[in-house]
């Protein structure tokens, strides 16, 4: 539904990634997915690291086809994890 409707995915499951049929799904359904670095981080501190990151997101989001899957750091940076 996620792919078919064009949204993006955000998730703090940073595994999805490494995971075989998860990425085959991602890839059939076409998701763009954002994910937090760390699993380590307050909801407070995940907001305030979306609030930095959007920006960047949105520009992401809009240049990439899907799929993909990009991790936000805890400084609100953004950076391409998979495909490579």
């Amino acid at each position: 539904m996620v792919g078919q409707k064009k949204w993006a995915l955000l998730t703090a499951d940073k595994r999805i990634r490494y995971n075989i049929l998860e990425k085959k799904a991602l890839a059939e359904c076409g998701v763009k997915e954002f994910v937090f670095a760390s699993g380590n981080l307050s909801g407070e501190e995940m907001a305030a690291a979306l609030e930095r990151a959007l920006p960047k997101m949105v520009r992401m989001a809009s240049r990439s086809g899907p799929p993909f899957v990009a991790a936000i750091t805890r400084l609100g940076e953004v950076h391409l994890r998979w495909p490579k």
